[in-house]
C-alpha cells in the first residue's frame, strides 16, 4: 500500500474499523473450516513441509539443528548421506524431537529401506518448504514462476538469497547481482501481457518489477551502534542500486531485519531519500513489522517525514520474520 501524506483518524472510527475488520476475518475462517472437506483436512495433516516449519519454530533447540541440516542438504548426494546427516544432527538425545520425527529416524543403519524412506520423507518436504518461498534456483526458473502469478492477477517482489556478507568483497559482489538482476527483469518484463489489476493504479503505470533488498547485503561493517558511519559507507551502493532502477523502470523495496538493525535502517533511508535525486521517487518502500511494539510510533514517524518530504513511499505492514527469535 501506498503512505497517504495525511491520515485523518479517530477513536470512533477506528473503533467501527477494528469491528468490521474482525467480523471479516471470523467470517473467512468460519469459512474456511466448513469447506474443507476430509480429505483436504487429513492432507493438510500430512503435509511434511508443513510439519517441518511447525516443529523447528516452535522447538529452539531443534530449530538449530535443523537449519544446520537443511544448510548442507545440497552437498549430499545420496539418499545413505542424507539419513546418515539426520541421524548425526537429530539423532542427539539433547534435541527434543516430536514423536513423528522421532519414528521418521527409527533405523539402524542409513543405507537400510527405513533410512532410504526417512531420507526420501525429508528431503521431499524441504524441496516443498523451500518452493513456497523460493521461486527458482535459477532466473529462468524464477521468470515461469512469475509468469503464473501474473496470470492470476498476482505481481511480486524478487530478492537473492544468502544476502550475509563478511568483506567488501561480497557486499559489492551483492550489488552487482542486483544491478544485472533487475537488467534481467526488466527485459523480460517487456514481452509480459499487460494485467491492468496490478500493473497500473487510478490510470498510472506501475513498475512491473520490484526487487527488495537489505542494507547490511551491502555493506559488510553495518553497525547500528555507529548508526552515521554505516549510513555513510553504505549510502554509495543504494544510490546506484536506486539511480539503476530508475533506468530501468524497477521499484525497489526496503526489507527490515533484526530489530537491532531497524533504527539505523530507517534513519538511513530517511536520510538518503530526502537527497535531491530521490527526493520525488515514489517507487521505493519501507517494511514495517507489526510485532514490535514501537512500530506504531515508527509508522508515525514515517507519515510526519514523508509529508515533509512531499512525495508518498510504500510500506508492507508483515507479522515479522524475526518473531520467533525476538519474542
Amino acid at each position: 500500500m501506498t503512505l497517504p501524506v495525511s491520515i485523518a483518524s479517530t477513536n470512533d472510527s477506528t473503533s467501527v474499523y477494528e469491528e468490521k475488520t474482525q467480523a471479516i476475518a471470523r467470517q473467512l475462517l468460519q469459512d474456511s473450516q466448513e469447506r474443507q472437506s476430509f480429505l483436504a483436512s487429513l492432507r493438510d495433516q500430512m503435509r511434511w513441509d508443513d510439519k517441518l516449519l511447525n516443529w523447528t519454530m516452535g522447538n529452539s533447540g531443534l530449530r538449530v539443528q535443523m537449519f544446520r541440516l537443511i544448510d548442507c542438504l545440497p552437498a549430499l548426494t545420496t539418499k545413505t548421506e542424507i539419513a546418515r546427516h539426520m541421524q548425526d544432527y537429530l539423532g542427539d538425545d539433547s534435541v527434543e524431537l516430536p514423536q513423528a520425527l522421532k519414528s521418521l529416524l527409527n533405523f539402524a543403519n542409513p543405507d537400510s529401506m527405513p533410512g532410504q524412506v526417512a531420507a526420501t520423507t525429508f528431503s521431499t518436504g524441504v524441496e516443498t518448504l523451500a518452493r513456497k518461498y523460493i521461486s527458482g534456483e535459477t532466473l529462468k526458473q524464477s521468470l515461469k514462476t512469475i509468469e503464473q502469478l501474473r496470470k492470476q492477477s498476482m505481481t511480486f517482489t524478487m530478492d537473492l538469497l544468502g544476502e550475509a556478507v563478511v568483506t567488501e568483497t561480497e557486499a559489492q559482489a551483492y550489488l552487482d547481482q542486483y544491478l544485472d538482476l533487475i537488467t534481467q527483469l526488466t527485459e523480460a518484463s517487456t514481452r509480459w501481457k499487460s494485467v491492468p489489476q496490478i500493473d497500473e493504479a487510478q490510470g498510472v503505470a506501475l513498475s512491473k518489477v520490484q526487487v527488495s533488498v537489505k542494507l547490511t547485503a551491502f555493506y559488510s561493517q553495518f553497525d547500528p551502534l555507529d548508526v552515521g558511519g554505516s549510513r555513510a559507507a553504505v549510502s554509495d551502493r543504494i544510490r546506484t542500486l536506486l539511480r539503476h532502477a530508475k533506468d530501468k523502470g524497477a521499484a525497489v523495496h526496503f526489507d527490515m531485519e533484526q530489530y537491532r538493525y531497524k533504527n539505523a535502517t530507517l534513519d538511513t533511508l530517511k536520510s538518503l531519500l530526502m537527497e535531491d535525486e530521490f527526493r520525488q521517487r515514489s517507487d521505493i518502500g519501507v517494511t514495517i513489522q507489526a510485532y514490535l511494539r514501537d512500530s506504531y510510533q515508527d509508522l508515525q514517524d514515517l507519515i510526519a517525514w514523508v509529508k515533509d518530504r512531499g512525495t508518498p513511499i510504500s510500506v508492507r505492514l508483515i507479522k515479522g520474520a524475526y518473531w520467533d527469535q525476538e519474542t
